[in-house]
């Protein structure tokens, strides 16, 4: 077959970015406009827009405003002849294509989709061939609840008239109701960080928006680089940069009271069977498994945002005692109000693990932070004032010094933790179920200084980490320490506000030496957060072979040193049976 070629030339065009629409109005074969009255499709190779009644093929059961295709123009098809081919349409493809035919039907009047609106429903069911629904029934079976989802799952496509209160029962609309825009694959081709929510974001954080200029721009400033990083916790955030931002709504949030981490088999265990896996990237950051599900962290870890209201993340270590100093670049923040309404704001801090996931730092009397707009210090959601109001572009650091225990509590033994978790099967990978703490009380200083100046003390005698049982607590209850008690770097968003984190070992407002010291000292008395890693790590790799010792011990019938004798105690024959097996056993000719 020979190629028509048009009387007009395209390559001469002008087209608007979504190549949907060019200022010659000239199109298909035969060079005449566009009507969004009749089916017009567009070449996957040229992008040109054809009249289907200019085309030589079938083309089967269509409506106004498919996106489920594939068309290949005469002039682009290697053998002069067209192609056409329908794809099975999602829910997505669906209602988009129906409430574009609602929104020409009422003479191009806005439409709303309400709430158990029945006329998104009718029209699929009336045009399942059109559709291309992929069943093989000749009737569609909807409930609403279906369409709703899809409504509000879908943050790209439909924008809902409140979206602060936005969920199933929502009005809704097109978020872009210009008919032209609607183009092949116009509702399955967004290339969006997390499968659209995140758009708007992504877009507000570009290199070139207005949000992210600033007077102050610590960009400016000398960068602290090192000669040679090591995945280690050795790393550094780009800040001023928008990295992918994936949801921690797959952080193992499942059970209330409870929380999960991934975990491996392993070998060198034979009785507890199973240890923590450490997840990449290894080093001191953002942990996914300690946020809220409405927090949008970054593929390094290191950056976080939101959408909501106020919601927090925590890092993956905490301290218990000494010295310790970490950075955060706001990368959106302090913007008070706009338009009337709330802005981007951030509150940064410490917390403890009872602190609430789903609210600011220093919302309860687990966590203690600073205000951005205000640069007030908040305990127990009491504001009280303190320092400089911070903003976008500004890197505040965090101090805070722990005293040991044993100088707290006069006579205090350290012990082994005690650890309430079980290996399971969750989402098809091995994780462990640990017992959550549950709110309780009581430790040294807080220094928070903005862009290198000192802001002075923010809080002092802080509340010990250790839980606290009082006769409200019951006896199936974690109270005891598994390793994970201390205090946390805490960041929390709202609106929009993000954060990226800096963990050190290179800072870019570095503290002095001793920030507590009255004098100037050439030693440093602090560590950053980034050397806290490797200690982590060591202690849980402590833990395990204390659990694996006394999993030993428990199955020969011995009790743990600490506890007090079992009335389930296992009989002087059982143990000379069970010590038999173990020598007997082949476990030590590895």
């Amino acid at each position: 077959m020979e190629q028509q070629k048009p009387h007009y030339d395209p390559s001469n065009l002008i087209w608007n970015p979504l190549h949907t629409i060019n200022e010659q109005h000239q199109y298909c074969y035969c060079g005449k406009d566009r009507s969004l009255m009749e089916l017009t499709l567009q070449c996957k190779d040229c992008r040109n827009w054809f009249h289907a009644s200019c085309l030589d093929i079938s083309l089967g059961p269509v409506m106004l405003f498919i996106t489920n295709y594939k068309f290949q123009c005469k002039n682009c098809s290697e053998n002069g002849g067209e192609f056409f081919e329908r794809t099975t349409a999602g829910w997505k493809e669906i209602v988009g294509s129906s409430i574009a035919n609602l929104i020409l039907q009422t003479h191009m009047q806005e439409y709303v989709a309400t709430s158990g609106d029945k006329r998104i429903g009718q029209f699929c069911a009336q045009n399942v061939p059109e559709l291309k629904l992929g069943f093989r029934g000749k009737k569609l079976h909807y409930r609403w609840a279906t369409l709703g989802s899809c409504l509000y799952t879908n943050k790209d496509t439909f924008a809902a008239r409140d979206e602060k209160n936005r969920s199933a029962a929502s009005d809704f609309c097109l978020i872009n109701p210009n008919l032209w825009d609607i183009r092949s694959e116009s509702f399955t081709g967004h290339k969006t960080n997390i499968g659209g929510h995140m758009s708007r974001i992504s877009r507000e954080f570009s290199s070139n928006s207005n949000l992210r200029k600033d007077t102050n721009d610590v960009t400016t400033i000398q960068k602290f680089t090192a000669t040679k990083r090591q995945n280690t916790g050795y790393r550094t955030a780009k800040r001023g940069q928008n990295p992918l931002l994936t949801p921690s709504g797959e952080q193992r949030n499942i059970r209330n009271g409870f929380r999960y981490i991934p975990c491996q088999k392993d070998e060198l265990f034979p009785v507890i069977g199973y240890r923590n896996s450490e997840q990449f990237p290894y080093g001191v950051r953002l942990s996914k498994e300690d946020a809220s599900l409405s927090v949008y962290i970054s593929a390094d870890q290191l950056t976080a945002t939101t959408e909501k209201g106020f919601r927090m993340a925590r890092a993956n270590c905490s301290v218990r005692e000494g010295k310790w100093f970490y950075e955060v670049y706001v990368d959106r923040g302090g913007e008070g109000q706009i338009r009337g309404k709330d802005a981007a704001h951030v509150r940064i801090g410490w917390a403890r693990r009872e602190g609430n996931r789903n609210a600011p730092v220093g919302f309860d009397g687990y966590s203690y932070g600073i205000r951005d707009l205000t640069g007030q210090k908040v305990h127990q959601s009491r504001p009280k004032s303190f320092g400089e109001p911070f903003k976008t572009g500004d890197t505040i650091g965090l101090f805070i010094s722990l005293p040991p225990l044993e100088k707290v509590y006069p006579g205090y033994k350290v012990k082994s933790a005690k650890r309430h978790r079980t290996a399971i099967t969750l989402k098809g990978s091995p994780a462990f179920e640990y017992k959550d703490y549950k709110p309780t009380k009581q430790m040294d200083d807080l220094l928070n200084p903005p862009n290198g100046v000192c802001q002075g003390v923010a809080f002092e005698d802080l509340y010990s980490f250790l839980p606290c049982p009082d006769e409200f607590t019951r006896k199936d209850e974690l109270t005891d320490d598994d390793g994970t008690l201390g205090y946390y770097p805490a960041i929390s968003m709202y609106g929009g506000g993000t954060c990226t984190v800096n963990f050190g070992p290179y800072f870019q407002y570095p503290p002095p030496a001793d920030p507590e010291a009255e004098t100037i000292k050439k030693v440093r008395t602090w560590r950053p957060m980034s050397e806290r890693y490797r200690e982590f790590i060591a202690e849980d790799v402590v833990y395990d072979i204390i659990d694996e010792i006394e999993s030993w011990a428990r199955w020969l019938g011995y009790e743990r040193v600490d506890n007090k004798k079992s009335s389930a105690a296992a009989t002087t024959a059982d143990r000379k049976k069970k010590r038999k097996i173990v020598k007997e056993s082949n476990f030590d000719e590895d």
